[in-house]
């Protein structure tokens, strides 16, 4: 999984890997955790980091995967060891998820899975109840209820003594999930219930006073207010509308033409970059980013710069 800089020296290390991110963001409050505090962990360049990752959910990916490593047993449950194999894991990420703070709850809001370690765990717990008997619908309602009840007790009573609570609490959740078509207890709807009305999605939007004060912080005086102001719009570069991102975005093109702190300019091509992903802002938006003359742009930025100009223009 890890690789090395090709300008790396012979027989030394690479400055950063995805196992040094992961390791750095699990040293900290990952509910918290901004790209620009982990360059600072790491001791690089926001720029240098986001080479290897693309943004926030890109390190909450890497640090899952290292999580769910940690949790999974080693050994692949079957009939005999199902109940134990289960009990395992669930004191696993009892351990582990309460070793870093900020994970559980992070674990127990809602949040875009990493697909493979996701997947993983996912597999093994289902295989687990499928060893102990419940048939392939059972076993995925199982891994459900087990997943959200472990993960919940975790975030909420995270800080109540081990034994007995949480060991109390496992036992009476494992043994009241049925494993056979028999043990499936009713579902206490005599009748069908009436049809709803189907939901409209709702889009993502961050509301006028977030966007108000970003726009106020993008155009301040002091260039430790605009830099905050670009991490903020990096971390939430998924979360505004197509009119807060236009907005962000063209306001953004023309900081940068007139920025003369170097951080700032680099915060605010990671910014643009960041928000370019979610593909909400046109050409016509940041067309005054075409003044920035490239050789006004440090060496470690040329390539933010780059890339936003082949992708728009």
């Amino acid at each position: 999984m890890d690789s090395t800089a090709g300008n790396a020296r012979p027989g030394r290390p690479p400055r950063l890997s995805r196992e040094r991110i992961a390791d750095a963001a699990l040293q900290g409050d990952v509910a918290t955790l901004t790209m620009r505090e982990l360059a600072t962990r790491l001791g690089v360049s926001h720029s240098s980091l986001y080479r290897w990752v693309p943004d926030r959910d890109g390190v909450l990916d890497l640090v899952s995967g290292v999580m769910v490593e940690r949790v999974l047993p080693a050994d692949e449950p079957d009939a005999a060891t199902w109940f134990d194999w289960l009990t395992r894991l669930a004191w696993a990420m009892h351990d582990e998820f309460l070793a870093v703070p900020g994970y559980a709850a992070h674990v127990a809001r809602p949040h875009r899975h990493h697909p493979e370690s996701f997947g993983r765990l996912r597999g093994g717990a289902v295989a687990a109840f499928r060893a102990g008997g419940a048939d392939a619908q059972q076993a995925e309602q199982n891994w459900t209820v087990f997943g959200h009840g472990v993960v919940r007790w975790l975030a909420a009573a995270g800080s109540a003594p081990a034994e007995p609570p949480f060991g109390r609490y496992l036992d009476t959740l494992l043994r009241g999930l049925p494993r056979h078509d028999e043990d499936r207890p009713p579902s206490g709807r005599p009748a069908a219930a009436a049809p709803t009305a189907p939901t409209t999605a709702v889009s993502p939007s961050v509301g006028d006073e977030h966007l108000l004060a970003l726009t106020r912080s993008l155009v301040s005086e002091s260039a430790k207010v605009r830099e905050r102001a670009c991490e903020t719009i990096s971390d939430w570069a998924r979360s505004f509308d197509r009119r807060e991102a236009r907005t962000l975005a063209s306001l953004l093109a023309s900081a940068a033409v007139l920025e003369q702190d170097a951080d700032c300019l680099e915060s605010e091509l990671n910014a643009l970059g960041e928000l370019s992903t979610a593909g909400l802002f046109d050409a016509a938006d940041i067309a005054t980013l075409r003044r920035l003359p490239r050789d006004s742009v440090r060496p470690a930025d040329v390539e933010h710069l780059d890339n936003l100009m082949e992708e728009y223009f």
